[in-house]
């Protein structure tokens, strides 16, 4: 069982907010209030990449044409400027697939040479409120400042039990696992005393569900 992957969230409403600032900060893009770049920073699996991929579902549907950048490409100037820049004219001609309403670029782990944050900046300058940014790190502090300036920049924290309990409650009853919630609530505290990430949470269920169904298998044997 693999249940980050078979209960991985499809849309923003499934996803495990870790507070209400976050949400409310998640959710003036969702909800198309902002079109600034926004730069979504936290320690590794606390769903930085998923909220990334969330966004322009939530806005253009889930059929949603969205760019994808490797970091690892953009070395120079040039680069950033092929990956990121389009003219107006282009735009005011070719509309996007499907009637979506915005265009979207994620780039994950951006990490910029001197030259090329200097393009950055000029790309994001020239398509902004034309394109919707989102870009993800696990080292917000190394990203260049001139970036952060012009973006809203969002801490994504893994969720506390309390706030996960309800999605851990809803995989385990709908895998048929029937265990009591004091001892998910024990689990889900320990996983993020020793984890603090959101896919430990997912490594504890996979566990219980296939100690449920051992000992289910036990059962019916006998």
């Amino acid at each position: 069982m693999n249940t980050n992957y078979k209960y991985r969230p499809k849309t923003i409403d499934e996803f495990v907010f870790a507070t209400p600032k976050l949400e409310t900060q998640i959710k003036r893009y969702t909800q198309g209030k902002s079109m600034l770049p926004l730069v979504l920073h936290g320690e590794y699996g606390t769903g930085k990449t998923l909220l990334a991929e969330l966004i322009p579902k939530a806005l253009d549907g889930a059929d949603v044409s969205v760019n994808y950048i490797n970091a690892e490409e953009l070395n120079n100037a040039n680069d950033v400027r092929k990956k990121f820049f389009r003219s107006a004219q282009f735009d005011r001609i070719f509309t996007g697939p499907n009637g979506q309403k915005n265009n979207y670029t994620i780039v994950e782990e951006v990490n910029f040479d001197p030259k090329a944050k200097g393009a950055l900046r000029v790309c994001l300058d020239g398509m902004a409120q034309r394109e919707l940014f989102i870009f993800t790190t696990n080292e917000v502090e190394k990203i260049d400042r001139g970036l952060l300036s012009r973006a809203e920049v969002v801490e994504v924290l893994p969720a506390p039990p309390d706030r996960f309990f309800p999605r851990a409650q809803h995989i385990l009853r709908s895998e048929g696992v029937d265990l009591d919630d004091s001892v998910l609530r024990d689990v889900l505290e320990t996983v993020y005393e020793n984890d603090y990430d959101n896919r430990a949470y997912y490594r504890a269920l996979d566990e219980i569900i296939e100690a449920w169904n051992d000992k289910s298998n036990f059962v019916m044997e006998e």
